[in-house]
C-alpha cells in the first residue's frame, strides 16, 4: 500500500474503510427489476443530461455507484449484468477492491488531477511495469495522454517529426481511431466527422476479408502496393488495429499481419499498432504479443483497461523537446490502478493457451455457436471472438433490428452494445469478474431476450 499522507492511524482507516465501501459493495450481485417508486426518478433525470449534453442518451442509464463484479445498479433501483464496461474501461468489473484500494490510497495524497510536468511515484511506477511488459521489442518510452485519442494524436506527431515532409497515412477499411481532430482523419465512419474538414490524408486499404480469407494478404498487398507506386514519397506510416472494435471486433490471421508489416519494413514505413481497446484483452497483454508481431512494432497506443491512456515509442522515433507536453498525465487514483491492474494480470493465470481470457472466450463462442445451431437457428450468425472481445450478428443484421434486440437484453437484465454496419452485429466486453453462474444467466437472457424480438 502507496499512501501520501501516512501513518498507522491513516492505515488502520484506510483499511477498515476498504473493508467496509467492499461488503456494501457486494450486496449488489444479482440481477434485479427496477423500484417503480423510482421509475421517473430515473426518466427525469435521463431527460435532463439529455437536455445538458444536447445529444439522446443510448440507453436509460445513469448509475447509482453500487454495483459488483459483472453488476451494476442504476438509480431507479435496477441492477443489471454489465458487458461494454463503459466502452472498454472496466476490464476487472465493478467495485473491484483493485480499484477501491487505488481510490484511497490516492486519497491520502495531496492532488487528484497529475500534469505531465510534476511526475508523482505513481507515473514512474506505471511508466516502470508498462516498459517492463514490452521487453524484447524496440519500444523504450512512454507518454501520458488524457485519452485514447490524443494518444494517436501523440502518435501521429512523434512519426510526423521523424518523417517530415512525408505526411500520407496508410490505414484500413473499418477503422476507428477516436473523434479528435486528427484521429477523425482515420476513423472511417462518415458520420463521426460530417462537416469537419479533413487535415490530412489517409490512403485506405482493405482489413482482413471474412468473405475470402484465403485471398485477404494478396488482395491488401496489391493495393498496398498501388499506394507504393503513386506515393512513395509522401508516406509516414501504417496505422491499424489489429482487432477493430467499433467494426464488431474483425481481426486477421497472424499470416496476414505478418505480411503487411513484412511489406512496410522493406519500404522503410513506421508501424503504428492502435490498441487503445485491445490492451490487456486478447490471450497476451497486447494483441501485438498474442499476433508474434514484436519485432516490427515502432509505436502502440494503450488506454481503456489500463484506466490511463498513453503511447510508447522506440528510441529512433524519441521526438524533440518541445513535441510532447499537455496538462494532465490522469487522476492519481487511475495511476495507481494501472499499476496494480498491469501486476495483477501479469502476475495471475490470465495470459496464454489455458488463460482465463481464453478460457472465457471459449466459453462465450461456443455456447453461442450452440444457440446458432440450436435454440437460435436462423436467428444468430457469425460468431466472432479474441480473447474478451466477442460479438454475432443477429438476423439480418439491420441497424433498426439490432438495435431492437440491445433494448430488450437492456430491459432483460443485459447491457452490451452494437459494432459494425451493413451489416451490424452484437458486441460484449467481457469483464474478468465474470463466473460461470454468471454466464448461464446471461445466455438465459440472450436466448430469451432474441425470441422475444424474432
Amino acid at each position: 500500500m502507496e499512501l501520501g499522507a501516512n501513518s498507522k492511524e491513516i492505515r488502520d482507516r484506510v483499511n477498515e474503510l476498504f473493508s467496509a465501501i467492499l461488503i456494501e459493495q457486494q450486496k449488489f450481485m444479482q440481477v434485479k427489476a427496477p423500484s417503480p417508486e423510482k421509475h421517473d426518478l430515473l426518466q427525469n433525470a435521463v431527460a435532463d443530461l439529455q437536455k445538458y449534453r444536447g445529444q439522446e442518451a443510448i440507453y436509460p442509464y445513469i448509475s447509482s455507484g453500487r454495483g459488483h463484479g459483472p453488476f451494476t445498479e442504476l438509480i431507479d433501483g435496477s441492477i443489471k449484468y454489465d458487458l461494454i464496461g463503459a466502452m472498454g474501461v472496466n476490464l476487472l468489473g465493478h467495485s473491484h477492491p483493485l480499484y477501491i484500494r487505488s481510490h484511497l490510497e490516492a486519497a491520502t495524497t495531496d492532488t487528484m488531477m497529475l500534469g505531465n510536468l510534476l511526475p508523482y511515484k505513481s507515473q514512474l511506477n506505471l511508466n516502470r511495469i508498462l516498459l517492463d511488459s514490452v521487453k524484447g521489442t524496440n519500444l523504450k518510452h512512454f507518454w501520458f495522454s488524457g485519452s485514447g485519442s490524443m494518444a494517436g494524436d501523440t502518435a501521429i506527431k512523434i512519426l510526423w517529426q521523424k518523417t517530415a515532409p512525408k505526411y500520407k497515412i496508410i490505414s484500413f477499411t473499418g477503422a476507428f481511431a477516436g473523434r479528435s481532430l486528427g484521429m477523425l482523419n482515420i476513423t472511417q465512419e462518415p458520420s463521426y466527422s460530417e462537416g469537419v474538414p479533413k487535415t490530412f490524408e489517409v490512403l485506405t486499404v482493405p482489413h482482413f476479408d471474412y468473405h475470402d480469407p484465403q485471398n485477404s494478404l494478396a488482395n491488401t498487398l496489391r493495393e498496398l502496393n498501388k499506394i507504393w507506386d503513386k506515393e512513395q514519397d509522401n508516406l509516414s506510416s501504417l496505422v491499424i488495429e489489429l482487432v477493430q472494435g467499433e467494426a464488431g471486433f474483425v481481426f486477421g490471421t497472424r499470416e496476414f499481419y505478418r505480411g503487411i508489416f513484412e511489406w512496410a519494413k522493406e519500404k522503410g514505413i513506421y508501424i503504428f499498432v492502435d490498441e487503445v481497446q485491445t490492451f490487456a484483452r486478447t490471450p497476451e497483454l497486447y494483441a501485438f504479443q498474442h499476433f508474434g508481431l514484436e519485432s516490427y512494432v515502432d509505436i502502440v497506443t494503450i488506454g481503456k483497461a489500463l484506466q490511463t491512456c498513453g503511447t510508447f515509442y522506440s528510441n529512433e522515433l524519441n521526438p524533440r523537446p518541445g513535441l510532447l507536453g499537455g496538462t494532465f498525465a490522469g487522476a492519481n487514483s487511475s495511476l495507481v490502478a494501472g499499476e496494480k491492474t498491469v501486476r495483477y494480470l501479469l502476475e495471475g493465470n490470465f495470459y496464454g493457451e489455458n488463460g482465463r481470457i481464453h478460457r472465457l472466450e471459449k466459453t462465450f463462442t461456443s455456447k453461442l455457436q450452440n444457440l446458432m445451431e440450436n435454440e437460435l437457428t436462423g436467428k444468430i450468425s457469425d460468431v466472432r471472438g479474441i480473447g474478451l472481445m466477442v460479438s454475432f450478428r443477429v438476423g439480418d443484421g439491420s441497424k433498426d433490428l439490432t438495435f431492437r434486440v440491445l433494448n430488450t437484453f437492456f430491459k432483460n437484465g443485459l447491457i452490451c452494445y452494437k459494432g459494425g454496419k451493413n451489416p451490424a452485429r452484437i458486441r460484449f466486453l467481457i469483464p474478468l469478474s465474470i463466473t460461470e453462474d454468471h454466464i448461464e444467466e446471461i445466455f438465459k437472457i440472450i436466448q430469451d431476450s432474441i425470441n422475444e424480438v424474432l
